[in-house]
């Protein structure tokens, strides 16, 4: 089964080819879609240089900030699963088919094992996830056609979004299903602007999400 992986990117055009190939890869079941900011010239100069046959580029039409972009992305695709994907990701061979083995009604959402954050390892969150397509447009509690809340800077968005997949029973962990997160604060990574700019809203994310809690709770 074909799968959207969205990888919204941002100021990182070193990356773009070497995620690509890896995602590639790891299934023959995979699209790429990088999700763009017009005004991203570095990302901008290499798409012509682009040597994938199923590597997109989409331009993000939303909030400039990951939800959007995902949000973006949904709707710009059609494969009958979504994978929420980032441009610091190293897919392990086998982690689609292994989690969409778990994608059994009621089940919409599988979350990947990214190998650092605790709640990920003990099978309570996801940082990163498959959905299947008729939940992508179902993802927001109070926002129907969205997947993700954009009211978020950056942090907390998958909380929300894994939580309420949760409360509807909709959700299961996959830590078979291996998708490392190569994040700065895991120490696989050098912190760059882009992780700096996420660090400084996560306080006023955090009330965010507080705020919108009982939505789903």
């Amino acid at each position: 089964m074909k799968c959207a992986v969205l990888i919204p990117t941002f100021q990182r055009p070193h990356r773009l080819w070497e995620v690509a190939e890896n995602a590639l890869q790891s299934s023959p079941n995979v699209v790429v879609y990088f999700v763009v900011e017009a005004d991203d010239a570095g990302t901008m100069e290499m798409i012509p240089s682009n040597p994938f046959r199923n590597v997109n580029f989409i331009y993000n039409e939303r909030s400039r900030n990951y939800a959007g972009a995902i949000n973006t992305g949904i709707h710009r695709t059609t494969e009958p699963l979504v994978f929420a994907g980032a441009d610091d990701l190293n897919f392990h061979a086998g982690w689609l088919e292994i989690a969409t083995a778990q994608m059994v009604d009621p089940i919409k959402v599988v979350g990947t094992n990214d190998l650092a954050n605790p709640d990920v390892l003990a099978g309570s969150h996801a940082t990163h996830y498959l959905v299947a397509r008729d939940y992508a447009t179902n993802g927001v509690v109070d926002e129907p056609g969205l997947m993700l809340h954009e009211g978020y800077n950056h942090n907390w968005t998958d909380t929300e979004f894994i939580a309420t997949a949760r409360h509807r029973g909709a959700f299961t962990p996959c830590l078979a299903s291996v998708v490392e997160h190569n994040h700065w604060c895991w120490g696989k990574a050098s912190i760059d602007e882009t992780y700096n700019k996420g660090s400084r809203t996560e306080p006023a994310d955090r009330v965010r999400f507080l705020e919108r809690q009982h939505l789903w709770t």
